[in-house]
Order: structure tokens, then C-alpha cells, then sequence
């Protein structure tokens, strides 16, 4: 086989066909066609989310079999990040890999919001508006346009408003295209300091994610939107505006800026009106960054008396607590699991992702997005099903399955319990491994310990807290029940919990349209004390603790 020889790939369901030289990765060639296909762990061959299966000849590559099951391998089944084509073939991609993320809960926020001193005012010159001394237009229309965008790791918001009103015109989401190169930011961080071609592909894929969403919330009237504000963790901001990101992969974390910025919305590729600004707003440490700062905004809009914490959780969780005027911020590197990602059959929030369960009398009943078949499970699921497993005795303290509880079974040396059989369509189980599980009690013992060392840290105990404020898409839909029974949230805050949405949606939106807000913005992230948690003491012990059920 020559690497210059041709073959034909065909995608189903999708039904494309591409042509493709012999020895190029599978993931690879999907990504260059525009074939979705779920790479949690960036390509790394460390995760099962780029599963699918082959028809015709197929190479005895051990990596791109790797972790699975002789059963699996004999089936077809390989990794496509790590599987070389060396002949024309045919490659089904099961629902919960290819499946398009449904943006859930991303449009909270004011309809209208306030504005206290503008950031644009109409000019003399008519058709245009005046951002300070900078001139911005033609703009097309009678009124200047914004778009409010929340770049967030797996979703990204946008809001069209009105620049003098503060009217909100529309909103919109999608998914983020970044998610093919890793489900979480430390995946993408990692293979975009490793490969600087591969950061440009990022930053591509968000400007034209951007510009995607202001075309449908415009009805393709570009040359109307004036100012873009965006809000984001550090990672994401600095790959938007292709800022170098060494500083963000080694200790002790810095970016390589904090500060607000400002600049031309041509210079990254999007085309608005002539003179359009994209703003991004501060961020407080390298891993607490302006989505963060947004919503510690909206928090303050009403903020809740006495003390309060607002916790986002995500692949990096960002905790802050409020104390007497002081703020006090960490992060927490949680990882995907709680969004679906790097576990075994775990999905964005799409068709077919189990989103809650119930074990009754040893029945198995299971929820799922568009009540359909199950594909797989989302963050919302895992927590409920864990719940339900710690409930019903299937796992003990330590997070152990039981090999007596029905649905618990061991497949290659693997315990798992098993959520649906799909024998009959030659799709993969959706099962829950004891893997799975340990991935979980990281994730929760992360962020467990993460608000426990910070309230320590600012002397605040857990009975004082007035309000525990659940931030993010993920909190929005969280059965906060659940996620006390797993041991996620302290029990202390039981009945004091706040589920508030897309904060950081409905901060961006105020930062916009609003100088003062922006200030405000500059003021919180500058205020707030940050905590580096991995150097405390008892911190090893306390993660121990907080992973247990």
C-alpha cells in the first residue's frame, strides 16, 4: 500500500463519501470532511468516544483496537483517532460518537438590558456610530447591532441586541466545533501547545462557530452588528484570539494576559461592519477566567444577602465564595465525566443520552433526550445514575460495583453495569464501568474539595454559607438531590441551593452593550483573591475523603 494511492471512505448514516490517500488517520480524514465524530481525549487514543465500525479490509493496527473487547475487535469495531486506511471501506459512527450536542439552556439572561453609559452612540455621520474616537460603519440598518457570545468548552451562546435599547433581538447556540480536538480544555490546551497548526484550526473553528450564529440571528445581515462581546475560560479566549498558551500548560498557570481587550473583529476573519470591536472581558487566574467574571457580574446585579458561593460546574469547575465585601476564587480541574466525556459510553446532551434513572424493586427505567432509544449518557444522567447505584447498594463507599446486584457484570476483565443491549441492531451496550466510576469520584472529589479548602481558607464554615449559587447549563438541569447523594454538594447546603442557568450568558450581554459594566467586570476580576488549591495543606487528604460516596 502506497501512501499516495487513493481510497474511498464512505460515512454512514451520514451517507458522504471522500477520497482519501492510504495511511491517513480515520479522525483526520472526518475532521477535513465535516463528519462528526466525538474525540474526547483530543486524539490521544485514550478514550472510547471515537468507536466505530468498519466494513472491509482492515489492518491488525493493536492501537486502534486498544482497550477493546476481542468480541468488539472481531466485529469491526476500532478507534477511528488511531485507525490508518488502507483500503476503500465503509464506516458506520453509532449515535452517542456522531451525535450533534443539543444546546440546552444556554439563552437565559435579561431581555432587556439596562444601559448605564453605552459603549456605542450614534455618530454625525450618518450610518455610522462612534465607539469613543473609533467610527464604526456603513451599518446596514437603522440600528447598531451587538452580539453577546459565551465561548463556552462544549456550547457557545449568543445573544443579538439592540447597541441603544439594550432590546434583546434574538438569541442562538450551538455547539462548539472545537470539541473534535477534546471534550475538555486541558485535551485542547495540550495538542494546541504540541501543534500550532492545529491551534489555528481552533481558533478557526470558533471565529467561524461566531459567525455562524451571527448570520442566523441576523438573517445574514452581517454589516449590522457593530461591537461583539465575548466571555470565556482562559484557554478558550486565548485560542480565540490566538494569544500564545505555554504560559496556560505548566505551573504555576499564568495566561498571557488578564486584562480585558479589545480588538478589530476583521482582524480574526469575521465580517461585520466596517470598524466592528470584538471585546473580551477579564479574567482572574489562569484557570478562572471571564465566563467566570460574567457571572460573578449577574450575581451582583441582586446579589443574595450574607454570605454566598456561586459554583459553574464543567470540565474546569470555577468556584467563588463572597464573604463580608471580600471574594475569594479557585478552580477545580473536575474533567469531562460530569459532561459525559472520557467515559465509556458517555455523550454530550444529544439524541438518545440518558438524562435521568430510576432503579425500582431492581428495574431498570431510564430517561432520555427525545425519548428515544438509549445511545449513551450525558452529565445529568451519570449523576442521577449514581445516585440510584449508591441508593440501591449496586456500589459501596470505596465506589465498588457489586457482582451481585442485577445488570452488574464483568465483560474482559471488566466490571460494568449495563444500561441497554442493543444485540439486535449490532450497535455497542450502554453500560457504566467500574472505570467509569473512578472517573466520576474524580471529578466530584475535585470539586468537593475544591469549595472545601476555600471556605477554609477564608475562614467561612459551610453552615455559614447563605446560598450555594449552581452557575452553567450543566447546574441548570442537575437534580440537586442527586448530586447531594452522591456526595458532589456538601449536605450542609441542603434547601439553600440556587440554580440560576446561564449566568455568564447574561453577563456578557450587560458587558455588550454597557461601559460600566465592563468596569464593574475589570473591578470584580482584580478584586477577587485567588487560591491555588493544590498547595494547600490537607489537600491530597481531603480529595481522598471527598471521593468516597
Amino acid at each position: 500500500m502506497s501512501e499516495t494511492e487513493k481510497f474511498t471512505v464512505t460515512f454512514l448514516p451520514a451517507g458522504k463519501k471522500v477520497t482519501c490517500a492510504g495511511g491517513e488517520r480515520l479522525l483526520a480524514i472526518a475532521r477535513q470532511h465535516g463528519v462528526r465524530i466525538a474525540a474526547d481525549c483530543g486524539g490521544a487514543g485514550r478514550c472510547h468516544s471515537c468507536v466505530v465500525r468498519i466494513e472491509g479490509a482492515m489492518p491488525a493496527e493493536a492501537a486502534a483496537s486498544s482497550g477493546l473487547s476481542a468480541e468488539k475487535v472481531a466485529a469491526g469495531w476500532r478507534l477511528a483517532c488511531q485507525f490508518r486506511i488502507t483500503s476503500s471501506c465503509t464506516i458506520h459512527v453509532p449515535v452517542h460518537t456522531g451525535a450533534t450536542v443539543v444546546p440546552l439552556g444556554q439563552d437565559d439572561g435579561p431581555a432587556v438590558v439596562p444601559i448605564q453609559a453605552p459603549v456605542l452612540a450614534p455618530s454625525q455621520r450618518e450610518g455610522f456610530w462612534s465607539r469613543g474616537e473609533h467610527q464604526i460603519g456603513p451599518i446596514a440598518g437603522q440600528r447598531a447591532l451587538g452580539l453577546s457570545v459565551d465561548l463556552g468548552t462544549t456550547n457557545i451562546a449568543a445573544a443579538l441586541i439592540d447597541m441603544s435599547s439594550g432590546r434583546v433581538v434574538a438569541t442562538g447556540a450551538s455547539e462548539n466545533p472545537q470539541s473534535i480536538f477534546g471534550a475538555d480544555v486541558i485535551s485542547r490546551l495540550t495538542l494546541a501547545v504540541r501543534d500550532s497548526a492545529a491551534a489555528r484550526d481552533m481558533q478557526r473553528a470558533a471565529v467561524q462557530a461566531i459567525a455562524e450564529l451571527a448570520s442566523q440571528l441576523t438573517g445574514g445581515s452581517l454589516e449590522s452588528i457593530a461591537e461583539v462581546a465575548v466571555v470565556g475560560n482562559s484557554v478558550m479566549q486565548h485560542l480565540l484570539l490566538g494569544l500564545p498558551l505555554d504560559g496556560l500548560a505548566s505551573a504555576p498557570y499564568r495566561p498571557y494576559i488578564l486584562h480585558d481587550t479589545d480588538v478589530l473583529a476583521s482582524d480574526l476573519g469575521l465580517k461585520l461592519a466596517p470598524g466592528a470591536w470584538l471585546y473580551c472581558g477579564p479574567n482572574i487566574a489562569g484557570f478562572v477566567g471571564s465566563d467566570h467574571v460574567a457571572a460573578l457580574l449577574e450575581t451582583m446585579v441582586d446579589p443574595p444577602p450574607g454570605r454566598w458561593a456561586l459554583m459553574d460546574i464543567g470540565t474546569n469547575t470555577e468556584i467563588s465564595v463572597f464573604d463580608c465585601g471580600e471574594l475569594h476564587s479557585a478552580s477545580c480541574a473536575s474533567g469531562p465525566a460530569f459532561e459525559g466525556g472520557m467515559l465509556s459510553c458517555g455523550m454530550r446532551a444529544g439524541p438518545g443520552a440518558v438524562t435521568g434513572v430510576r432503579i425500582e424493586n431492581g428495574k431498570l427505567n431510564l430517561e432520555t433526550i427525545g425519548q428515544t432509544e438509549a445511545a449513551g449518557i450525558c452529565g445529568s444522567g451519570v449523576v442521577s445514575l449514581l445516585s440510584e447505584l449508591v441508593r440501591s447498594g449496586a456500589i459501596d463507599g470505596r465506589g465498588r460495583l457489586s457482582a451481585a446486584f442485577p445488570g452488574v457484570r464483568d465483560q474482559a476483565h471488566k466490571r460494568e453495569f449495563l444500561l441497554a443491549n442493543h444485540r439486535e441492531n449490532g450497535a455497542l451496550p450502554v453500560v457504566f464501568t467500574q472505570e467509569d466510576i473512578r472517573a466520576v469520584q474524580l471529578a466530584k472529589g475535585a470539586i468537593r474539595t475544591g469549595l472545601e479548602l476555600l471556605l477554609a481558607a477564608t475562614g467561612v464554615a459551610e453552615g455559614a454559607v447563605d446560598r450555594l449559587i449552581i452557575a452553567g447549563a450543566f447546574g441548570k438541569f442537575l437534580d440537586v438531590n442527586a448530586a447531594l447523594a452522591i456526595g458532589l454538594l456538601p449536605p450542609a447546603f441542603a434547601g439553600r441551593i440556587v440554580q440560576v442557568g446561564n449566568a455568564a450568558g447574561a453577563g456578557v450581554r450587560r458587558l455588550l452593550v454597557c461601559r460600566s459594566a465592563r468596569e464593574k467586570a475589570r473591578s470584580l476580576a482584580l478584586k477577587a483573591q485567588y487560591l491555588e488549591l493544590a498547595t494547600q495543606p490537607g489537600f491530597r487528604a481531603t480529595f481522598a475523603r471527598r471521593a468516597a460516596f
